[in-house]
């Protein structure tokens, strides 16, 4: 897979000292009680709902005095000098901030504070973003290597407390970099995010028909109860996928011709009707963060289709 081969562009690139597997954490500017929600919106705006681009830093920051010589940072520095000026990784991240104290936990968030807050502010890298989708890339080539200089210039050599924009012409200069998914560890985070949200929505029954019919084999394993919520949240992400589809102008079925639009006369029957929403990653819901990406709209006969190779797939040894 290219990065050309990502659902949405890469947007923006962030400058790590090390790579983000988890969290990319950003260090509010200023004292004030609005500065971490000032800082997380503006990395939410200059994400625009993409792909970050992870960049490895030429330098390394200085530990508070007591921790220059602590296991943990001659692991990272180390960990670093091999990857500088590197692209890693991209990612996706979770569109709401939470403090970062409850993406990594209290231990490892005093950890970090006592390692690399500058004077006992306990506020390094607070403004955190779950990282619930993430793929290396392949061969970690140099930055430099891959930008012309002047674009490297322009995204890299700026202070930036927050993220560095790509426009079109950036995106060019990586659209041919191969990648690999990788798991995401806190993608239950966004996860169980959605759950709440879908418990609380008006859901189609007969998108959650639908739905459960793709997902009951996959969902194996599962307690009853929580079948239901991600059902539910599979469901919430369905009726989203046909709202934006009726949006664009574009409901036809992805796997056949048929497009109720240039029948003659429909005799009252709605173009909704017509069709399924079909997710197309049923092994992937509740263990990977899913998306409007993973759902197709079917006619109901592709749909059959479409489950009958389901069922072939899941019985071959």
């Amino acid at each position: 897979m290219l990065i050309r081969d990502l659902p949405r562009p890469v947007t923006a690139s962030k400058a790590d000292w090390i790579p983000g597997t988890t969290w990319l954490g950003f260090t509010p500017q200023g004292e004030g009680p609005n500065a971490p929600a000032q800082c997380a919106s503006t990395v939410l705006r200059q994400a625009g709902g993409g792909y970050v681009l992870e960049r490895i830093t030429t330098s390394f920051g200085e530990p508070n005095e007591a921790f220059k010589n602590h296991p943990d940072v001659i692991r990272e520095r180390e960990r670093h000098e091999q990857l500088r000026d590197r692209l890693v990784a991209v990612h996706r991240l979770r569109h709401s901030m939470r403090p970062l104290e409850q993406v990594i936990g209290k231990d490892e968030f005093e950890r970090v504070q006592d390692i690399w807050a500058a004077d006992s502010s306990r506020r390094r890298w607070s403004v955190a973003f779950p990282i619930v989708e993430t793929y290396d890339i392949v061969g970690q080539p140099r930055a430099r290597d891959v930008f012309p200089p002047e674009v490297f210039r322009r995204i890299y050599q700026t202070q930036s407390a927050t993220l560095r924009l790509l426009d079109d012409d950036a995106r060019t200069f990586i659209a041919g970099l191969e990648i690999r998914r990788q798991d995401a560890p806190n993608a239950w985070i966004a996860i169980e995010d959605e759950i709440v949200i879908a418990e609380a929505s008006e859901l189609s029954a007969k998108d959650f028909k639908a739905i459960s019919s793709d997902l009951d084999r996959a969902l194996e394993g599962h307690t009853e109860e929580r079948k239901s919520k991600i059902k539910k949240r599979a469901t919430w992400l369905a009726n989203k996928f046909y709202v934006s589809r009726r949006t664009a102008g574009s409901l036809s079925c992805d796997k056949c011709p048929f497009d109720p639009r240039t029948l003659p006369d429909m005799g009252g029957i709605s173009v909704r009707s017509c069709f399924d929403v079909h997710h197309m990653n049923p092994l992937s819901e509740g263990v990977r963060y899913t998306t409007l990406e993973d759902f197709a709209l079917l006619c109901a006969t592709c749909h059959r289709l479409e489950h009958l190779r389901l069922k072939k797939s899941i019985a071959r040894p």
